[in-house]
């Protein structure tokens, strides 16, 4: 009875932000900053629903999201000891898409880290990925899936983002099916075509 009182709306027209795709770098002087800051930014060619999201969520696992194993922190901290984390992600929304990252380092190695960001993000587009890394993507995704619907609230939260982005329910588990199938060439493939994120912006906050 109470919804009686108010008024059926309208519906809106969906927005879409799209991200700067010419490279911009801006400086923040802190003063009192004991390291340096690096945040950073480029466009990605894809909308939600993307019937290649699947293979987005495999190559930025492999570039950035899945920790020590990635190649962001392979070569940012394991092989030349500029930061204790780095990490990238892929943002895939009806309102914006793109990538991101972050890492913090020393304040004299401020240029070099974000150098070999620009090196790792290069090599990964012009070079793709090995299969030993597809395959410790592939068993992690999969294997990981049962933790992420264990409990009521997840699998509430998992049918209401197929139903928000309008894909039919259940399509996460035919997307792991997906990933479980997917080839070395396909997700090379894939990565090549998405060269956009080598336009990287940053955001720097250093002394």
């Amino acid at each position: 009875s109470l919804l009686n009182l108010l008024e059926a709306g309208k519906k809106g027209k969906e927005r879409h932000y799209e991200p700067r795709k010419e490279p911009k770098e801006s400086i923040l002087k802190r003063p009192q900053t004991e390291q340096a800051y690096l945040y950073f930014g480029a466009p990605f060619a894809m909308n939600e629903g993307d019937p290649e999201f699947f293979k987005a969520r495999v190559a930025m696992f492999i570039l950035g999201s899945s920790g020590f194993g990635s190649r962001l922190m392979e070569e940012i901290r394991v092989k030349r000891g500029l930061a204790y984390s780095a990490y990238s992600r892929l943002s895939v929304a009806k309102t914006n898409t793109y990538f991101s990252g972050y890492l913090q380092t020393k304040l004299e190695s401020q240029e070099e880290a974000k150098k070999t960001v620009i090196e790792v993000i290069e090599s990964f587009v012009r070079g793709g990925v090995t299969q030993n890394e597809l395959d410790q993507a592939r068993k992690f995704l999969l294997g990981s899936e049962p933790l992420r619907v264990e409990t009521l609230s997840q699998r509430l939260g998992r049918t209401f983002s197929e139903y928000y982005q309008g894909k039919p329910l259940g399509s996460s588990v035919q997307e792991l099916e997906m990933i479980r199938t997917l080839t070395l060439e396909d997700v090379n493939d894939f990565i090549k075509r998405h060269g956009e994120i080598r336009d990287l912006s940053y955001a720097i906050v250093t002394k």
